[in-house]
């Protein structure tokens, strides 16, 4: 398979979006690889698919992200456990599959290009059911972040919603004041106050940049084009002033949701799993979650992962190798780490 980066040309600022593409992979050999170095260094991997959200950006060939959506959707759910089963199949031959922690058929179907609501979740069920049925050592999940307890399938094992206790702070007060404006013109950026606090001296021209990012989806368009432009420095400033406004709010929202969905999970006899998305979608180098009150916030996520006695817990909004946390504080990544391990 070709890939190519998300956005030619740019994409720096962007975690989880920032690779620079390019080249030619045998994806199948390097899942595999990924799980032999799992079982290599005692990792435990959950399986999932991006498909019908992101990771097709990242496909060179138009003709392949075509026949991806090609699939009607009411069949998708389907045909991603079909891809899930050849992959545990493989897996299982090759005495890699115990290093699976659980397989979630796509990631945040709700926000994804699936069909909604009833018709949804006895689709999911059905794809988990056929999982269910071929694999019965592997656990399962439906991956959520909507807090819509009457979407999640009802043959679910592991109860798995993500957060985002930032949510309203990002979208009311930090897009909502720039690129999500009504007020915003793309073609006079400066024009918003805010944006003349947080844009570099020299931004990239709004037509300029829509043209290889016509891959993405709409939605994070105009944010991936804010993060491109972005003075990480101007921009942390910025969200540390409007941040005090808005502390107890994302506070009793991170305490409203754990607390909301630990009583669900309970309900449902189900391991409590959080894997993603405790803040929000930070830019690759913001250094606020870096900062006091961003790991003030972050600490505060793992008292109530511990507190509500979770199985799986993400420490940080995102957690991977594109992120400073991991160059820059690894000693908090492997207190907090170590903190929600021994559940202290």
């Amino acid at each position: 398979m070709e890939f190519d980066p998300a956005i030619e040309g740019y994409g720096w600022n962007n975690s989880s979006f920032n690779a620079k593409g390019g080249g030619r992979h045998d994806v199948l050999e390097r899942d595999i690889r990924l799980l032999e170095l799992a079982r290599q260094h005692g990792i435990y991997v959950i399986l999932t698919s991006w498909e019908y959200q992101d990771s097709t950006w990242f496909v060179a060939d138009p003709r392949i992200r075509a026949e991806v959506y090609g699939i009607p959707a009411e069949r998708r759910f389907t045909h991603l456990a079909e891809h899930h089963d050849r992959l545990l199949g493989i897996l299982e031959k090759r005495g890699l599959a115990e290093h699976v922690a659980f397989v979630e058929v796509h990631n945040e179907p709700e926000f994804s290009d699936f069909p909604k609501g009833p018709e949804a979740k006895g689709l999911h069920e059905e794809a988990i059911a056929m999982l269910r049925t071929r694999h019965p050592d592997i656990l399962f999940s439906g991956d959520f972040a909507a807090h819509d307890y009457t979407i999640i399938p009802d043959n679910s094992q592991v109860f798995d919603q993500h957060i985002y206790a930032g949510a309203d702070f990002y979208f009311q007060e930090l897009y909502g004041k720039t690129v999500l404006s009504p007020q915003f013109d793309p073609h006079n950026p400066r024009a918003l106050e805010a944006l003349r606090r947080v844009l570099r001296d020299k931004p990239a021209p709004w037509d300029e940049f829509m043209r290889p990012a016509a891959n993405m989806r709409a939605f994070w368009r105009p944010i991936m084009w804010l993060y491109e432009n972005l003075d990480n420095d101007r921009w942390d400033a910025w969200v540390a002033e409007q941040f005090a406004a808005w502390k107890d709010s994302i506070w009793e929202t991170a305490r409203r949701r754990f607390a909301e969905d630990a009583h669900e999970a309970a309900r449902r006899g189900l391991p409590l799993v959080f894997d993603e998305g405790g803040f929000f979608y930070p830019p690759r180098l913001s250094r606020f979650e870096l900062s006091p009150a961003g790991l003030a916030l972050l600490d505060y996520l793992a008292d109530l992962a511990i507190e509500h006695d979770y199985w799986g817990f993400m420490p940080g909004t995102y957690c991977g190798p594109e992120h400073l946390t991991w160059h820059e504080n690894p000693t908090w990544l492997r207190e907090i780490n170590k903190r929600f391990q021994e559940k202290e």
